[in-house]
């Protein structure tokens, strides 16, 4: 490109900013429908960049008194993580946000920096409201909507037109991972990134009813621009899980077919092909929407079809998000009561599912378009490949597996106690809101502990973790001494699901399965062949029961016969010479409600 006219372009795009600054001197409110300060290139397959998303964000606090630009934390690239908030009545913050009885609805962007529909619709989203199109500024009286404008900022700045090889729009996006290389949306629940860090505190803070991610998908070619995954309705309190599926979800299906984007279920497939069913696999907390879904916000993630051209998937979200506000928009009332209902059904809750599986059992037929898939000839390297042949589209009727039943369910302690030495965790159930309190001596309780019996874990790494894949557990009661600043954390707040999936070790994505506890699998004592042979004996002659067991063991062990350090490590293992932390699982649980010295 010829760069005097690359120069000329960004003098041109400085002196319009330039100007709509100027004319954004006062902040203005008005019922007229304003005029567009929001430009946009998405119509020629172009996306905007972090910079002019943040001018424009700023541009738009600063000309309407509806609206503020917020900025929470540090981000891992050294930014902020910036919020936008629109409010009619101007409520700017949390504490003030939750004076009124309007719902709050927050949309999460470019976590994947190469999918940028999302940030593109947004500012579009934003820009339409606060002038009045249409009378979209409704939307904000019984709704407070916050939008994150890019929340992978290291992503979008490490921006090329060769990141995502399957798409050919828009013309340049960005990187996938994060400045330190991880994808976010493997991240928010064990938070190596300052970005979690300060997502969480903006969720926590601001307690969204209504939680949106958007992304785009790489998978299935299909004639529709955009999918949908919602979180498991199973996994919510009724009646919000009724509400939510019946209501919620079936009114988003019809109104983006009234935009002219029949939208259809992610397409994760049942067997080998589509035309077999779809599925709805569980979402863990690892994932944007299994996170949130744990606080009781109705969550979604819209995949738009990578395939499609930018123009209509950048369209087909934009309604998306309208269609979402609309509908918290007109049901105010009603989803904060059934979401009250929800948290103090949780702040009660016993029983809890730390692991789900897709109900083969339960289905709805669906409609569905697409494409034949068959091996062709590469026309790159000319030989046989599989893909999807455009020229063969078919219209059917599928199964959609839509419902999950319990896996694994464990019963909630009364309190856990999480010993102050890993701080790690401690941080992060703060930042979550997590009620803890302290205790303020040293303490001797009865608690039950998990001993760990089995272990397997990936040999790959995933994120920076090699994950607990599998875990077997036995659990012991136990008398131990609790020290003054250990944390109690009583099992009785709504955020009961996180407490609980975060603590146990068999959840999905737990502090255990994410390595937090790590150092308590590995031995720091050991046994010398030959300098335990004098404890040994001595613990031999006074335990003569114990003798008699070791004796057997070896006589119908072929492992223990005839070798001297198995023999030795026997008597090791099975008595009190054992390490006596290695295998315990540190955090303690008590059964019953007990008063105990803490603040």
């Amino acid at each position: 490109m010829n760069s005097k006219i690359t120069s000329m372009n960004r003098t041109h795009f400085s002196l319009f900013f330039l100007s709509l600054l100027i004319l954004a001197g006062c902040k203005q409110s008005s019922d007229n429908e304003g005029e567009a300060l929001v430009a946009l290139r998405y119509e020629q397959n172009e996306t905007v960049t972090y910079d002019e998303a943040v001018r424009f964000y700023q541009l738009l606090d600063n000309h309407y008194s509806e609206a503020k630009l917020l900025t929470y934390g540090k981000t891992d690239v050294g930014k902020p993580l910036h919020l936008f908030v629109m409010d009619s009545d101007k409520h700017f913050t949390p504490e003030s946000a939750k004076q009124t009885n309007k719902r709050i609805v927050l949309i999460n962007n470019g976590i994947h920096p190469g999918e940028p529909e999302g940030i593109d619709a947004s500012l579009m989203f934003a820009d339409d409201i606060l002038r009045n199109k249409d009378g979209m500024r409704r939307l904000l009286d019984n709704t407070i909507i916050c939008i994150i404008p890019v929340y992978n900022i290291g992503g979008m700045l490490n921006r090329s037109a060769y990141h995502r090889t399957g798409q050919t729009t828009p013309k340049e996006a960005g990187h996938r991972g994060n400045a330190k290389n991880l994808d976010l949306n493997r991240d928010f629940v064990k938070m190596d990134t300052k970005n979690a860090k300060a997502f969480a505190e903006i969720f926590r803070l601001w307690q969204p009813d209504v939680f949106l991610d958007t992304h785009t998908t790489n998978g299935t070619d299909h004639p529709q621009v955009i999918t949908l995954i919602p979180f498991q309705t199973d996994a919510l309190p009724e009646p919000l899980a009724t509400f939510y599926h019946d209501s919620l979800i079936t009114y988003l299906y019809a109104q983006m077919a009234n935009a002219g984007f029949d939208m259809i279920p992610y397409v994760d497939y049942w067997n080998t092909t589509p035309k077999d069913g779809i599925k709805l696999n569980p979402q863990t907390p690892r994932y944007s929407t299994g996170y949130t879904g744990l606080f009781n916000s109705m969550s979604f993630m819209t995949e738009n079809q990578i395939y499609a051209n930018y123009p209509d998937r950048v369209h087909s979200v934009y309604h998306f998000k309208k269609a979402l506000v609309t509908f918290t928009n007109e049901h105010s009332d009603r989803i904060g009561k059934l979401r009250k209902e929800a948290d103090k059904f949780t702040s009660k809750q016993k029983e809890f599912v730390l692991q789900w599986d897709v109900d083969s059992t339960r289905f709805r037929m669906i409609r569905y378009k697409g494409y034949e898939g068959e091996t062709g000839i590469s026309p790159v390297t000319g030989l046989p490949r599989f893909g999807f042949n455009r020229e063969k589209p078919y219209d059917t009727i599928i199964p959609y597996y839509e419902r999950h039943i319990p896996v694994k369910t464990v019963k909630a302690p009364e309190y856990y106690i999480l010993p102050q030495a890993w701080e790690e965790v401690v941080e992060r159930l703060s930042i979550n809101r997590t009620d803890m309190k302290r205790f303020t001596k040293d303490t001797s309780v009865t608690v039950q502990r998990y001993i760990i019996k089995e272990v397997k874990t990936s040999p790959y790494k995933y994120n920076w973790h090699r994950n607990h894949t599998h875990v077997e557990l036995d659990i012991a009661t136990e008398k131990v001494v609790v020290r003054e600043g250990d944390y109690l954390i009583p099992v009785n707040q709504p955020a009961n699901k996180y407490i609980v999936e975060m603590l146990e070790p068999e959840g999905q994505d737990s502090f255990f399965r994410w390595n937090f506890f790590d150092p308590i699998l590995e031995e720091r004592e050991y046994y010398s062949s030959f300098g335990f042979e004098e404890n040994a004996l001595r613990y031999l002659n006074e335990h003569p029961d114990f003798r008699k067991e070791w004796e057997e063991a070896i006589k119908n062990d072929t492992s223990l016969a005839g070798n001297h350090r198995a023999q030795l490590g026997y008597i090791y293992q099975h008595t009190e010479w054992a390490d006596n932390v290695t295998k315990k699982y540190p955090v303690l649980r008590i059964e019953e409600k007990i008063q105990l010295p803490v603040k």
